[in-house]
């Protein structure tokens, strides 16, 4: 039980959140949730994913999970149902403690 509560602290209270599936269009949700975040004021570190690159929303984009330079404490996969199971499998492999998915298709 100790360790699943560790796990839930460390989603509730992330001090990092990646958010794979990030977009520079205002009506996709990986933009919504990254503007939701900026604008709600959280003070932890937060590295939108998208093989694209680039800025959105004025932060770094990275082409790949693999590019964050820190560990990850929580990821938000926002991408089609068929590419879930590889973002998964990348954020479990950075390290990240837990993952909310947002996916359809």
């Amino acid at each position: 039980m100790v360790e699943a509560e560790g796990i839930l602290n460390s989603m509730l209270n992330a001090r990092s959140v990646a958010i794979i599936g990030v977009s520079s269009n205002p009506e996709k949700d990986g933009h919504q949730t990254l503007k939701t975040l900026i604008d709600g004021g959280y003070k932890g570190k937060i590295y939108p994913v998208n093989p694209r690159g680039g800025k959105i929303l004025g932060l770094e984009v990275y082409t790949s999970v693999n590019e964050i330079p820190d560990t990850v404490d929580l990821a938000m996969i926002i991408v089609r149902a068929d590419i879930t199971p590889q973002a998964v499998k990348e954020v479990a492999a950075k390290g990240a403690k837990g993952a909310i998915i947002l996916s359809a298709g």
